[in-house]
């Protein structure tokens, strides 16, 4: 009886955490800037911004703002870096989560509550999350769903998938399998409940890890697939199914969580622990990225009322498509392919005409002032968070590169070298600074993939692992105060305070001058 109430109580303790919402913002600066200029009798003032009135409060998700400043040599002159921060909630800094000290479900936790986890003897609040996330990730291959040869496990439409389009990126089979689930309802004949402001939000929350965990797994699975494919081109759908759901079944076994798994089958083979932090490091940092378009497409999606949960998520997805975003990947993939083929002095000319036209990809940045002519210039930090542990792999030789990645990561790094080290001057203008453009997320991400031996359609999906809890995390303050914007400035209390911390800025550091060298994908000394 005892245990029954014990049991009893804790589930009771769930559901409340699990309805637990973060508070809503209460900084609301349109509407104080109004009050303001009536009380100043700035009666024009106080008329244009009336127009603006709809704008929201602020989001207390996410804040990027300058917070390091650091300098590095650029062929003799010296650039000040004014380096963007990461902070989830106020509460969770980009230095702790690079030092090693944060889990993504910890991480997670933080962002979809605005509290850190609590633990005592009922209930761990980070193993909660980590718990029901693993549970629908592991639950997903022996699923069955309706699908064009009948009603089957989704590994089985997975295999169908991409026995037809083995090349086709994960994001093709996502979507592929989340509109035979959405078609589902019609054979059924009923309608599914979405997106809905009198769901419980308990309930809600777990329904939408439980989507986002299908399509993880989805993706997962087609990556895998492929490299079986790759090895036996003849293997059957039934064949592909069963030693996909069988890789995946080990790592449970083993007592890995959905997280570790997902690295594996990223691979196509099981992740060494090397690897696994790596890849780990790089998806946690991007959770959550703050105003870009995927999570404004994900506030929209939230208050339009999603048909679906799964269309949600392939909205936000299929911004990340674009050629700012997830596209930039491709788009490096397909250049340096293009620059294999072609003479040294051929390659810095394309480049160089790449940089004065705008279309170098993953250098630049939409949001920030990440290209400039003077002596300061704004540095996206991720790519050299990315790329740090990886370069410490290589020098420690725990990580061997082929001949193939070394000589297209030393195309990649004379391309850094062309694009911000150098810079570019017209011959018309050579009497001022050179033009210079810092690299983003994207051009970390490319590297480590590329001396990981992530197979080139399959260099997005850590991206959409992790990017999916933040898009989460949107729709749940999306839900209480209706952020109806493209742009919503960070609550004041979340913006992390200048600190003396170097973690981050030595990083940035410390990987540009290394990329400045000759070799950086060789072990150093």
């Amino acid at each position: 009886m005892a245990t029954s109430q014990t049991q009893a109580s804790q589930v009771a303790i769930i559901r409340k955490t699990l309805s637990e919402l973060p508070a809503p913002s209460d900084y609301a600066p349109v509407t104080e800037a109004i009050a303001r200029s009536t009380e100043l009798g700035e009666a024009e003032i106080t008329k244009t911004l009336s127009g603006l009135v709809s704008m929201p409060q602020s989001t207390t998700v996410f804040a990027n703002p300058p917070l390091h400043a650091a300098n590095v040599d650029c062929n003799g002159t010296s650039i000040e870096l004014q380096i963007r921060s990461f902070s989830i909630r106020g509460l969770l800094s980009e230095s702790e989560i690079v030092a090693g000290n944060v889990t993504p479900a910890y991480l997670i936790f933080v962002g979809l509550f605005g509290r850190l986890p609590q633990r005592d003897d009922v209930v761990d609040e980070e193993l909660l999350i980590q718990s029901l996330i693993d549970k629908k990730f592991y639950q997903i291959a022996h699923t069955k769903q309706h699908g064009i040869s009948g009603i089957k496990p989704i590994s089985f439409h997975v295999a169908e998938f991409m026995k037809t389009f083995s090349q086709a990126g994960p994001e093709i089979a996502i979507q592929h399998i989340a509109m035979l689930h959405k078609a589902a309802y019609s054979k059924k004949q009923r309608q599914p409940r979405g997106f809905d402001d009198h769901r419980n939000s308990g309930y809600f929350l777990i329904r939408k890890i439980h989507v986002h965990m299908m399509n993880v797994a989805v993706g997962g699975m087609s990556t895998y697939m492929r490299y079986l494919l790759d090895d036996s081109p003849n293997l059957s759908e039934q064949e592909l199914a069963e030693e996909t759901c069988n890789f995946i079944e080990q790592h449970k076994e083993e007592g890995k969580t959905a997280f570790e798994t997902c690295y594996s089958l990223l691979l196509g083979r099981k992740a060494n622990d090397v690897e696994a932090k790596i890849l780990e490091r790089m998806g946690i940092i991007q959770t959550h990225h703050g105003s870009a378009a995927s999570n404004v497409v994900a506030r929209y999606m939230s208050t339009l009322h999603a048909v679906t949960i799964s269309d949600f998520f392939n909205a936000s997805q299929m911004i990340l498509d674009g050629k700012r975003h997830f596209g930039a990947i491709h788009d490096m993939t397909a250049f340096i392919k293009e620059l294999e083929e072609i003479p040294e002095g051929d390659q810095v000319r394309i480049v160089r005409e790449k940089v004065m036209m705008g279309g170098l990809p993953t250098f630049g940045h939409p949001e920030i002032s990440a290209a400039g002519r003077g002596n300061q210039i704004q540095q996206d930090p991720r790519a050299a968070i990315y790329l740090s542990p990886f370069f410490d792999a290589i020098d420690q030789k725990s990580l061997s590169l082929s001949n193939r990645q070394l000589e297209r990561l030393k195309i990649v790094q004379r391309i850094y070298q062309i694009a911000f080290i150098e810079g570019l001057t017209k011959p018309d203008q050579e009497d001022r600074p050179p033009l210079r453009l810092t690299p983003n997320t994207d051009f970390g991400a490319w590297c480590v993939q590329e001396g990981l031996g992530v197979d080139d359609p399959d260099r997005t999906l850590l991206t959409y692992i992790f990017r999916g809890f933040g898009w989460i995390m949107d729709a749940r303050e999306q839900l209480q105060q209706r952020i109806m914007r493209p742009v919503v400035a960070p609550h004041p209390d979340i913006i992390p305070a200048v600190d003396n911390d170097p973690t981050v800025p030595d990083q940035v550091v410390n990987v540009h001058n290394r990329l400045a060298e000759d070799e950086a994908f060789s072990p150093s000394g």
